[in-house]
């Protein structure tokens, strides 16, 4: 045995078929720091009174097992973890696919349930879904795709256009991106900061019904496509939906950069992507996921074998987004497990076989950042100006345990609460009448790099700190702190909505 260096192990993952079993499909992850992995144990001493005067041998009493690690933001480490962080099951999932093979005509998907065809939409010479691919080895194999039929119900391809026949690799990608209408087909109007997006504008028999598409109240998508040619002329951004009809659909947190809209002559594509948020534990979407995490440490074992430890159980408790000033946006997860199996040579199965990361590009705070602000109750910007913000998220996962077992047995979940540190530049005395008065106000804000977008919405929140810094020769600055609770519409404290593209800002 010899010295282990940091650097040299490695740390995987796997989705838990039940708490403590872990499942055969691995993923690797590419941490900056792991801050805790393992088992810390507790014994307790015989300290008798004695003429002796020492004590006298303890006894093991109890353990507790817990994962913790600080990444890079990039949308592989955020999409492995999020739906355990919000117990819940994201909407539009069930379009993502997993290394299908490209073949001349398109995609080779698993069979496809009658709930996910139906979101699947295309008519001939007007609307059709979009999905996007990265991953492949062959160029013309990823990117924004247009469906070329319309998918079957229990059926296996999504016909794409002009693909390269290929074996994909096995972290290849394909996942819904979003809808193109039928030109001339959407309008736009906007009144007092609510737009009405509408279809049928043409009177064409393939216009949209947004029922049909997955699309969720609270969720954000992006109005316009990649180019011009799929844009309103008058611009395109970002909406919140508000509410959902068959040929229409209502807006808020409207991005500046939208105007009404509308023309015979425009072909206009919608994105979205997956859609998530904290669901009461009745809802169809709640779900209590646990993973498995592997630590490989190389020359741990006698003769320098790696050696192979599993931590199990493990219920995702906090995690921490920050965005600091002039560097890349990092993410620190916290995990609450049952227990860490003492170190082996046998690895578990599929753990040899563990997916690199596809979507690893980092997150910056200068460049990447496409909106961060709190608004007020009629969607005025209180602030825009941050010089910092930190985003805890906070499941309050405890280890439930009994007589008789070593560690946890059962493990506890408490509220899920949503907090905010901020460091704002003091540009609107509003701020402090509104910690003073308790008022609601909301927060949103969104990273967006090559690999996607995250949409972060934060719907009712409060505001708490106001002291300021006066630093000389810099701006005077408020300390802010925010606490979110369940919005009396939305029901929810955070949504996130995902996209696989968008374009630039």
């Amino acid at each position: 045995m010899g010295r282990i260096l940091t650097n040299n192990t490695s740390l995987s993952y796997s989705i838990e078929t039940a708490l403590g079993v872990a499942g055969t499909s691995w993923a690797l992850l590419e941490p900056n720091e792991i801050g805790a992995f393992g088992t810390e144990i507790t014994t307790v001493a015989r300290d008798p009174i004695s003429k002796n005067r020492q004590r006298r041998k303890g006894t093991v009493v109890d353990l507790d097992s817990m994962v913790e690690f600080d990444h890079d933001l990039t949308l592989s480490a955020f999409d492995d973890f999020v739906e355990g962080f919000l117990f819940a099951t994201a909407a539009n999932s069930n379009l993502e696919f997993i290394a299908p093979a490209a073949g001349a005509s398109g995609y080779t998907v698993p069979a496809l349930s009658a709930l996910a065809a139906g979101k699947l939409q295309y008519a001939a010479g007007g609307l059709r879904s979009l999905v996007f691919a990265r991953g492949y080895v062959q160029p013309a194999n990823n990117g924004l795709k247009a469906l070329g039929a319309d998918p079957l119900v229990t059926g296996t391809l999504l016909t794409v256009a002009g693909l390269t026949v290929e074996t994909p690799p096995a972290n290849a990608v394909v996942e819904i991106a979003g809808i193109r209408a039928q030109t001339g087909d959407l309008a736009l109007a906007i009144a007092s900061g609510v737009g009405t997006l509408s279809s049928g504008n043409n009177s064409s028999t393939s216009s949209i019904d947004f029922t049909t598409l997955g699309l969720q109240v609270g969720q954000f998508i992006h109005i316009g496509g990649l180019a011009g040619g799929q844009q309103f002329t008058e611009g395109y951004g970002y909406g919140r939906i508000r509410s959902i009809t068959g040929p229409a659909i209502t807006l808020d947190k409207l991005s500046s950069t939208l105007a009404a809209s509308g023309g015979a002559a425009m072909t206009v594509d919608l994105l979205f992507g997956q859609f998530i948020r904290n669901v009461p534990v009745d809802n169809a979407d709640f779900i209590e996921r646990s993973f498995h995490f592997e630590l490989a440490s190389p020359n741990l074992m006698a003769g320098g074998v790696t050696g192979y430890e599993y931590a199990k159980g493990n219920l995702c408790d906090s995690m921490q987004v920050e965005l600091p000033l002039s560097n890349k946006a990092t993410i620190a997860f916290g995990f609450m497990g049952t227990d860490t199996e003492v170190p082996t040579i046998t690895r578990k199965a599929g753990a040899a076989a563990a997916l690199d990361p596809s979507k690893t590009g980092a997150f910056n705070t200068t460049s990447d950042i496409l909106r961060l602000r709190v608004a007020d109750v009629d969607e005025a910007g209180l602030t825009t100006d941050f010089k910092s913000v930190t985003i805890t998220f906070n499941n309050n996962v405890s280890p439930e345990k009994v007589l008789g077992q070593l560690g946890a047995k059962y493990m506890n979940t408490g509220n899920f609460e949503v907090d905010i540190e901020a460091q704002i530049l003091f540009t609107n005395a509003d701020v402090i009448a509104r910690i003073r008065e308790n008022t609601t106000v909301s927060m949103d804000f969104a990273v967006r790099n090559d690999d996607g977008a995250i949409y972060f919405d934060i719907p009712s929140m409060t505001l708490g700190g106001g002291d300021r810094e006066l630093p000389r020769n810099e701006s005077v600055m408020l300390n802010l702190t925010g606490e979110a609770f369940g919005d009396p519409i939305l029901k929810t404290s955070l949504s996130i909505s995902r996209f696989p593209i968008v374009p630039e800002a």
